[in-house]
């Protein structure tokens, strides 16, 4: 992957804060010509900066009232083959995030729900009967300040 320039960290910028803005907006807003910025955003796909696109919808609409933290502990036996081990709780909806951490736990998931019960259900019908799990640790999420904000592309 070559290295981002100036024009690519703006064109990047812009792209995270406004995606739905037309080819000529964002071609004015980072000071290229509509045609440049094709070029250099078609670039920027095939190396893989720009992973695709998403539609974000709000959870609470979907009846999602409840995000949660759940920190996995493994039996250290099983830490050889983590990705095997926890494929099952990647397929699972309820899980939006899922991350091999330092420290205490082996892994942190994110999962949103519909409310406390669903919570509960999750973790004893998925989580704690999944073959290896040493410990589980769950947090409730009180209030979200932020959420999948912009990552930050200017030098």
């Amino acid at each position: 992957m070559d290295a981002l320039d100036a024009f690519d960290r703006r064109l990047l910028h812009a792209m995270q804060r406004s995606p739905r803005q037309t080819l000529t907006e964002l071609a004015e807003r980072v000071s290229l010509s509509p045609s440049q910025c094709s070029r250099r955003i078609a670039r920027l796909e095939a190396s893989g900066v720009i992973q695709g696109y998403a539609l974000r919808l709000t959870p609470e609409a979907l009846g999602l009232m409840v995000t949660a933290f759940i920190a996995v502990s493994m039996e250290k036996s099983r830490l050889g083959t983590p990705r095997e081990t926890i494929a099952s709780l990647l397929a699972c909806d309820e899980v939006i995030d899922c991350h091999s951490t330092t420290g205490s736990h082996d892994f942190i998931l994110k999962v949103k729900v519909a409310d406390l019960a669903a919570l509960s259900h999750f973790l004893s019908s998925v989580v704690s009967p999944m073959p290896g799990i040493r410990d589980v640790s769950t947090q409730v999420a009180l209030e979200c300040f932020k959420e999948a904000g912009p990552l930050k592309v200017q030098g």
